[in-house]
């Protein structure tokens, strides 16, 4: 008898729920930029410190801007680990009060240095043994194009001499980063977005990234590499 009702509950037993199929991801990164723009005057004729050799951190100072990028990515393999392949798209933008045409007398007015970074990116996760040990650490590698434009104070985009304050600028990256599985902290509700939405994990990550951003060593274009060595981003992912 005893044993016809454990087979009997053990039937009544719901399987445990398998993961749903792996999609690809999405993440929300969160970081601070400044342009190395005043790099390409070192060096120059004239230009020993003086006047006109750091003309970005003479209109908007010394400090960064917030560099936003969400990026969505599409999984090539997962078994040994993760690969994704992701577009990315990011907004940063610096404003002060611009300077009269041939002076140093701030003007009334407000401009504008913004930066659209599209990001084309390969991502390796290795995240094997992530429900067990929530700790997954990661690598990327990224081609990027920065879109950037100069508004004038009349919000249009600014000229100068008859050329356009707006262009592009190509180049690379690299990242090294470390995600927490949030889904450890509470596994049935991240059983729940699994079921409900199909989100197969949620990750806290923090990475330290490099970015050369200069049209590959071009000295016709401006250098938008972020003017630190290393940089550091943190953020969301969700995989799917």
């Amino acid at each position: 008898m005893k044993k016809a009702l454990a087979l009997a509950l053990l039937l009544a037993a719901p399987a445990a729920q398998a993961e749903s199929p792996r999609w690809g991801s999405f993440h929300f990164k969160l970081g601070s930029y400044r342009p190395n723009i005043d790099a390409e005057f070192e060096g120059k004729a004239g230009c020993t410190g003086g006047a006109d050799c750091t003309p970005y951190a003479d209109l908007f100072g010394k400090g960064g801007s917030m560099l936003y990028q969400v990026e969505f990515a599409r999984t090539l393999l997962s078994g040994a680990g993760t690969l994704d392949l992701g577009f990315g798209v990011g907004w940063s933008s610096k404003s002060a009060k611009g300077f009269i045409e041939g002076g140093t007398t701030r003007s009334s007015d407000d401009t504008s240095f913004r930066v659209l970074p599209l990001t084309l990116s390969l991502t390796y996760r290795l995240d094997l043994y992530a429900r067990t040990v929530p700790l997954v650490p990661y690598a990327r590698l990224a081609l990027e194009r920065y879109q950037w434009w100069a508004t004038s104070g009349g919000g249009g985009t600014a000229s100068a001499n008859g050329l356009s304050g707006s262009g592009a600028t190509n180049g690379w990256s690299g990242a090294l980063g470390l995600a927490f599985l949030l889904d450890f902290l509470d596994p049935t509700l991240a059983r729940e977005m699994d079921r409900d939405i199909g989100i197969n994990g949620t990750y806290l990550f923090v990475e330290a990234g490099k970015a050369k951003v200069n049209d590959f060593g071009s000295r016709k274009s401006w250098d938008l590499s972020p003017d630190k060595s290393v940089t550091w981003s943190g953020g969301l992912l969700f995989v799917f």
